[in-house]
């Protein structure tokens, strides 16, 4: 498993706090993660596209 180290605004940090302390997550670190999850589930038809399309300029122009 891998650590990240992120910064959280004051007033994000007490809504991630409050679901804690509401006994809707066990740990902070949790929410983070469901949070993230459920975004990448949201928007990965978009992300496919953004990478394949990135892979096909790559593909075709090289790294530049």
């Amino acid at each position: 498993m891998k650590m990240l180290h992120a910064e959280l605004p004051d007033k994000l940090y007490e809504q991630v706090k409050t679901l804690v302390d509401g006994g809707w997550f066990s740990k902070e670190t949790d929410v983070i993660n469901e949070a993230l999850r459920r975004f990448l589930e949201t928007h990965k038809p978009e992300l496919m596209e953004h990478f394949l399309k990135e892979d096909v300029e790559w593909g075709l122009h090289g790294k530049d």
